[in-house]
């Protein structure tokens, strides 16, 4: 076939910048399941085979590619193969990660499979199980495994460990964060990658250790520890925290969610900038207030319930929910469905704020919405006073036309999606408050909503073709719907764009 023919068959890649980005997900994964497939082999429960063999396909496969890798030089900084790559990444991850679900035998359906995948490394935290104590130790560890992978971002991992430099990887680096900007705290993507994933490191190693002196056994500890700064939200019990029933694992787990939910390069900052600080400190200090302000309202909406709890549990319940809600990652320990309507619409709206930008948290971050209040103030006074300048700025930091134009875009696409996930859902047959919460729990990465799909319950009533759909919403949640929606676009797909 001619180059001229390839051109017109579909978008002029760059695969030189998109296979070591494959390949360094494949080495992830494969490691990843390599340290499940040790498990199992010591466990004896089973899972040697579902491990072992995706295991040995995947390291080489990826270690292969990265080596490759090493050959390059700094590539043309196009948006295309970015977020090409970066969702590729993704999509072959969960697709990867389907595989120990499907040999074990958890599921017995591929969509099942790549659902509990998909909700893993998006750190969404839904799940199809019913009985989560019946899986081997091995499929339980490689939950988590995939949430702490998927929390810190694939493409983190790689730009960190990846022998490639340059544009390139500035490009999918930026494809894969979140935020209003990219944040840069070094002159080098690789060394702001491997600073990332160190904060993360730690962070995941004092989770463990505090979960661990709090009362969780080892094993426990090791998988909570996992999925708690992932604000991923899997769990060793079905019943997740609510399990164990212990206030101080409770405020180990709050503090760490909110930890991951945090924007890391705050913690960076506050150790080496101090002079930079203030920006990212506004919104941490935005993200806490909008928690202490949400858990006293809920608390006092519980307190004043005639069947609701003591106040002293009433205080514990919301304090913990809330946290859970707006870090998105969704451990348990109350059946907040049962609450008052106005305590469930709160949290409903909790699922929409989300975490700080560069954090693992999803929804739409704290820093557009408090930005998404500050422009739209500025317009109501623009009624008034219709000549006045205005510039957006927070804690001194000034905003952009730019910025301002590209939240709203943001926001707007957002509610639409969000809108068409409802539809979707309801079309399938769900009931509005199920639709509609399932919608938001996969577009938010939360995993859990209200309904049929409450805290109680799992996504087992949600039809195939609706996981399917959901699938779709977990990936653009969790990269923030723009780098998905621009390969759905007919203009990517032709090859004079560059």
């Amino acid at each position: 076939m001619s180059p001229a023919r390839r051109r017109r068959l579909g978008p002029n890649l760059n695969w030189q910048i998109i296979l070591p980005v494959i390949s360094g997900t494949l080495l992830a994964a494969g490691v990843g399941m390599a340290i499940c497939f040790g498990v199992a082999l010591a466990g004896g429960e089973g899972g040697t085979a579902a491990f072992g063999i995706p295991a040995a396909a995947a390291i080489p496969l990826g270690a292969a590619g990265l080596a490759g890798a090493g050959r390059l030089r700094s590539m043309p900084l196009r948006p295309r193969d970015g977020f090409f790559a970066v969702t590729a990444a993704w999509v072959i991850a969960a697709a990867v990660g389907a595989v120990p679900f499907l040999v074990e035998g958890t599921y017995d359906r591929v969509g099942d499979a790549f659902f509990e995948s998909m909700s893993g490394f998006t750190t969404t935290g839904a799940t199809l199980l019913a009985e989560v104590e019946r899986e081997p130790d091995a499929i339980l560890l490689w939950r988590s495994v995939a949430q702490w992978i998927g929390g810190v971002g694939i493409v983190v991992l790689v730009v960190a460990i990846a022998p490639a430099t340059g544009l390139a990887t500035q490009r999918v680096f930026h494809a894969e964060t979140s935020g209003v900007t990219a944040e840069r705290l070094t002159p080098r993507i690789a060394d702001t990658a491997k600073i990332i994933a160190g904060i993360y490191t730690a962070l995941s190693l004092a989770a463990f250790g505090a979960f661990w002196v709090a009362g969780m056994t080892p094993w426990d500890a090791v998988n909570h520890g996992l999925t708690t700064i992932a604000t991923g939200g899997f769990s060793t019990r079905t019943a997740s925290l609510a399990a164990f029933d212990s206030l101080a694992i409770e405020l180990v787990a709050i503090v760490f969610m909110i930890a991951g939910a945090i924007n890391f390069a705050f913690y960076w900052l506050a150790l080496r900038r101090r002079d930079h600080l203030w920006p990212q400190a506004a919104e941490v200090r935005a993200f806490l207030l909008i928690i202490l302000g949400a858990s006293t309202v809920v608390s006092g909406i519980l307190i004043l319930d005639a069947d609701g709890p003591s106040a002293a549990e009433a205080v514990r319940q919301a304090t913990f929910t809330v946290a859970s809600i707006a870090s998105s990652t969704a451990y348990i320990t109350a059946d907040f469905d049962q609450w008052p309507e106005a305590a469930r619409l709160g949290l409903f709206a909790l699922m929409f704020v989300g975490g700080c930008a560069g954090s693992t948290a999803g929804g739409l971050k704290v820093i557009r919405v408090v930005l998404l209040g500050k422009a739209a103030a500025q317009e109501v006074q623009r009624q008034l006073r219709p000549k006045a300048v205005q510039v957006l700025r927070v804690r001194g930091r000034t905003f952009s036309e730019e910025v301002r134009r590209g939240i709203f875009a943001f926001f707007t696409l957002y509610l639409f999606v969000f809108a068409t996930g409802t539809f979707v859902m309801g079309a399938l047959g769900l009931d509005v408050i199920t639709a509609a919460s399932s919608s938001a729990a996969m577009l938010n990465v939360v995993g859990l909503g209200l309904g049929d799909i409450g805290a109680t319950e799992n996504f087992a009533v949600v039809p195939e073709a609706g996981r399917w759909f959901a699938i779709l919403l977990m990936l653009m949640g969790r990269l923030e719907i723009f780098t998905v929606l621009v390969l759905l676009t007919p203009a990517f797909w032709r090859p004079d764009v560059a």
